[in-house]
């Protein structure tokens, strides 16, 4: 593309059978003028399932990131709900980098006062909690879970899966009282629409929502303040 923008998805897992489906979606949701690359990270967990493989993935995703600085791109995704590596990346990156997860609970506050999160596994009950406390936006988040679906497992049944996100949300609806709730995966692309649609609330996507907010920040010419958490010294040794 000799003009335009250009942005990077990073997966930040071994396993690149996500690749081609989330660059799909992206192509979809974007103008002609922006490019976007969809990477996998050999050596990362196959999965990110809890804050061991988080961790394990960090690395993987922030070396990627000084890459990217390298290759001319214009912001980075990092396509996992648990962010793995976002404040170091931005420490080291002169381009913003988007973390799904904290992007997408954020956008949330937007379109409503309470907020449900609904991801896979039962440690995202007290995960996500504990991220919204973090961002301090904890008494907005009203109802965290996990359906009982791997990672890995989730395009394999799609049509199970739904189910089980549609039961969460009308839980958080209707007992909670949850008016919006982020979908707490990547791997959810492209559920967000219809589950919006049978349940009546709005439904965030957190890969394409945050995929915009980078296009947006982007085109509107802002960066990462390095006036103080994210100044990574010159020399810091």
């Amino acid at each position: 593309m000799a003009s335009g923008y250009r942005l990077l998805i990073i997966n930040p897992v071994s396993t690149s059978e996500w690749n081609e489906h989330v660059l799909r979606f992206a192509r979809a949701v974007l103008p002609e003028d922006v490019e976007v690359v969809v990477k996998s990270l050999p050596g990362a967990p196959p999965a990110i399932e809890c804050e061991y493989d988080r961790d394990l993935a960090a690395p993987h995703v922030i070396g990627e990131v000084v890459k990217a600085n390298r290759e001319g791109f214009n912001a980075v995704i990092i396509n996992c709900f648990d962010d793995p590596g976002l404040e170091a990346s931005r420490e080291i990156s002169e381009i913003p980098v988007l973390g799904i997860g904290e992007t997408s609970m954020v956008v949330a506050l937007l379109l409503g006062y309470r907020i449900a999160v609904v991801s896979t596994g039962r440690n995202s009950v007290v995960a996500y909690y504990r991220r919204a406390v973090a961002l301090g936006i904890e008494k907005r988040i009203i109802y965290t879970s996990g359906i009982e679906v791997p990672v890995l497992s989730i395009r394999r049944d799609v049509g199970r899966v739904r189910e089980l996100l549609l039961s969460e949300i009308r839980r958080a609806v209707e007992s909670y009282g949850a008016e919006v709730v982020v979908l707490g995966c990547g791997g959810f692309i492209g559920l967000a629409e219809e589950l919006s649609r049978v349940s009546g609330v709005p439904v965030v996507d957190p890969t394409i929502v945050t995929l915009k907010m980078a296009e947006s920040i982007v085109r509107l010419g802002l960066k990462h303040s390095k006036i103080y958490l994210f100044n990574r010294l010159t020399k810091p040794y």
